[in-house]
């Protein structure tokens, strides 16, 4: 049996770690209680298997500090996102082949060296499908690049595809117990790896013959999209170089699948939702025909389910016959199930199923014919009862999805946004060295003062007030945040194609490695008699060139803006802030009357508290209380402010959209004599490089193109998206050397 000794990188990588270190970053307490469950020669071998993988796992990770810790028995690999951990099997220490050991603890070490998530949008993230999606080019990915570093690797890529082969067979087989039928994007995300072990084959790509044609012309029209997805990866050098180049490739891979392969992808997630929303109905079929027999019954007859009549009435006899079945069926494995888990348990087998869960139908057991008549008559539901079905397909779907994410050697275990807080919450939990080096001092304990009953009332009032106020403004962002989700998706698919333009370079030479060969730089290579060995000929995917972005939203709430005007603006701001944050372009959103509100600044990502502090907008334009600022729209001077704060920002390319009606009514602190609105309109545009738009949304703002050069007035919101991307696009175009 090989061993790890044989390889060149382990010499070297002994000089920079001394193998005491390896074992301090063990979990021995832990591991000491899963070794007790094998004999003491087996304990040997796992521990001294386990010490060479540990140092393979830190040599392609290049993290010294990340544990290896022996995992459950039985419970598979894998690189813990959240704890930053790497489990192996000790089962597998004991029955697997090194070359086997080599390749999971290099892929496992792989994913901790390249694969970043922290960018992605929790939002995103969520979307069904979405993680598997992620997932299934990821693999590829990561596995490009532990083949570059590692060319042992490269040697071992039957042992991926074995692997994988072996993990699809048990997914699908899963996904007919707990769904009732193969979910399409599933097939799809396993027909990506499949294509991708072809390539390392330096096989042409050839789907797979019976996969359902959606499934093959969804991976037709994606291949090459996730092809270019998962040749983004950076050389080595790059890697040790530079966090932020490893991030950059992270980025690029993410959003090529984002913006070319998820549209099509989702799709098949919108067919698999359908077919839920099926089972779904079947499942509470069965449990209409417990509660109108009494108890479902293991000689249950056709047509005792429960079928709704106005389904019946839609079928004909031989396919009403066809789903009683199905139906009678799943009743049946149910039942058998319940009663060898009672069994494993040591209970005993209940007489009847009563209240038993309903049982899985076979989906692919009904005609297509069959099928489209169910989808057709849940179509014709109340409104009330489709949703309540979405959401268990949803729910279902879900859970199933997080399976396969759990399960698949890729996983990225954790949602980007809640790794962010646990990261977080781990780091604020760390006791700080002052806190180790001084004791506990214990401070004498004071008596409570006593209230009366009339403080308490007063202080419980203003505790309700308060938390009023808190929820009041939460909730309102919230519910029209709700209300424009439309407007919002189609703004950030417009505005994507402006902001996040890239310019693909194509191929870059000069690499020992890579996936094609610059030929005629072999040729002066050859003509050098430079060795085969030596030869930095072969070529990969560069970075693409990005543009550089600043925006600063400045948001009127002086009090002409009360009623729909403000109302609308306020949709309006949270359209924008939602697609630049999702765009991820350094945004400052700012409000003002005679003073400036700052919202959200540059730098930050919006936050549940920046969306919370915006709630409270509707307010502003109302409150006439202190100076009586409300009354006052001190626009000339508020555009100077926020011109001269975006003026420090390092970007290249920098906007300053306006939301407001256009009517200035200066207040004494700020008069028109010193920042009168069209002569700092005027300042911004001739002395700065900043593009200057205003927007007045809904009715009454049509001052607003009096004043700004670009503009649009009198917007509704339905319009704001196509309107402002074209605006947004001349202006650009408007623009020299841009």
């Amino acid at each position: 049996m090989p061993t790890l000794e044989n390889h060149n990188f382990e010499p070297v990588f002994q000089t920079e770690i001394e193998p005491q270190y390896i074992f301090n970053a063990l979990k021995e307490n832990k591991d000491r209680q899963i070794l007790a469950n094998f004999t003491p020669d087996q304990q040997t071998e796992i521990k001294r298997k386990q010490q060479l993988l540990s140092s393979l796992a830190y040599f392609i990770g290049k993290d010294f500090r990340i544990p290896v810790e022996l995992n459950e028995p039985g419970q598979g690999w894998h690189w813990d996102f959240k704890a930053n951990i790497i489990r192996v099997d000790p089962k597998d220490l004991l029955e697997k082949s090194m070359d086997f050991l080599r390749f999971v603890i290099s892929h496992e070490g792989g994913h901790r060296r390249i694969t970043r998530t922290e960018f992605i949008p929790a939002e995103v993230w969520k979307q069904p499908g979405f993680s598997f999606m992620m997932n299934a080019i990821e693999d590829p990915r990561m596995n490009n690049f532990v083949a570059d570093v590692y060319p042992k690797f490269r040697e071992q890529m039957a042992l991926a595809y074995e692997h994988d082969l072996g993990f699809e067979i048990e997914a699908k087989n899963k996904a007919k117990e707990k769904l009732g039928y193969q979910p399409k994007f599933m097939q799809a995300g396993f027909e990506y790896i499949r294509q991708w072990f072809r390539e390392t084959q330096s096989l042409d790509f050839e789907l797979t013959k019976d996969l359902p044609d959606d499934v093959k012309e969804v991976v037709n029209s994606t291949l090459i999209s996730a092809q270019d997805s998962w040749l983004r990866y950076p050389s080595k050098a790059e890697a040790d170089s530079s966090e932020q180049l490893i991030s950059q490739y992270a980025e690029v891979s993410y959003e090529i699948n984002r913006d070319k392969v998820w549209p099509e992808f989702k799709k098949l997630v919108e067919q698999d939702m359908e077919d839920q929303k099926m089972q779904e109905m079947m499942k509470e079929s069965q449990q209409n025909g417990e509660e109108e027999n009494g108890a479902l019954s293991g000689e249950s007859a056709p047509g005792k389910q429960g079928l709704p009549q106005d389904l019946k009435d839609k079928l004909t006899p031989e396919e009403q016959k066809q789903l009683e079945q199905a139906i009678d069926k799943a009743i049946k494995d149910q039942q058998e199930k319940s009663k060898q888990e009672q069994g494993q348990a040591g209970q005993p087998a209940a007489d009847s199923s009563a209240g038993q869960k309903p049982g899985t139908v076979d989906l692919d057991s009904l005609s297509e014919e069959l099928k489209q008549k169910i989808r057709d008559y849940i179509d014709s539901l109340p409104d009330d009862v489709k949703k309540d079905l979405a959401k268990k397909a949803k729910a279902a779907l879900h859970k199933f999805e997080k399976d396969l994410n759990e399960e698949l050697e890729g996983k990225l275990l954790q949602n980007p946004e809640a790794t962010a807080e646990a990261k977080t919450e781990a780091e604020a939990a760390k006791p700080t060295e002052d806190s180790k080096a001084k004791p506990e001092i214990k401070k004498p304990r004071r008596e409570k003062a006593t209230k009366s009953p009339e403080d308490e009332a007063e202080l419980q009032k203003y505790r309700d007030m308060l938390e009023a106020e808190v929820k009041k403004d939460a909730n309102v962002y919230e519910q029209y945040r709700k209300e424009v989700l439309p407007v919002i998706d189609k703004l950030e698919q417009d505005l994507r194609e402006i902001f996040v333009a890239r310019k693909v370079k194509g191929w870059k030479s000069g690499f020992k490695a890579g996936k094609r060969i610059d030929i005629k730089r072999r040729i002066q290579e050859k003509a050098k008699d430079v060795p085969v060995m030596e030869s930095r000929a072969w070529q990969k995917r560069e970075l693409p060139h990005e543009k550089d972005y600043a925006i600063t939203l400045l948001v009127d709430l002086s009090g002409s803006m009360q009623g729909e005007k403000i109302e609308e603006t306020f949709k309006a701001v949270i359209v924008l802030a939602e697609v630049l944050n999702r765009l991820s372009i350094n945004v400052e959103i700012l409000g003002f009357n005679d003073r400036i509100y700052e919202y959200e600044n540059f730098g930050d990502k919006i936050s549940k508290a920046s969306r919370e502090k915006m709630g409270g907008m509707l307010l502003e334009v109302s409150d006439s209380s202190d100076t009586g600022k409300a009354r006052w729209n001190d626009d000339g001077w508020a555009l100077q402010q926020a011109s001269q704060r975006l003026a420090k920002q390092k970007a290249d390319h920098k906007f300053l959209i306006v939301l407001s009606d256009g009517v200035p009514e200066e207040s004494r602190m700020h008069p028109a004599s010193l920042y009168g609105l069209s002569d700092i309109i005027s300042q911004v545009t001739e002395q700065t490089d900043q593009k200057l738009i205003g927007l007045g949304i809904g009715e009454g703002t049509e001052h607003v193109s009096e004043y700004y050069p670009n503009s649009l007035a009198n917007v509704r919101l339905h319009e704001m998206a196509a309107k402002l991307a074209d605006l947004i696009e001349d202006v650009i175009a408007n623009y020299a050397n841009f």
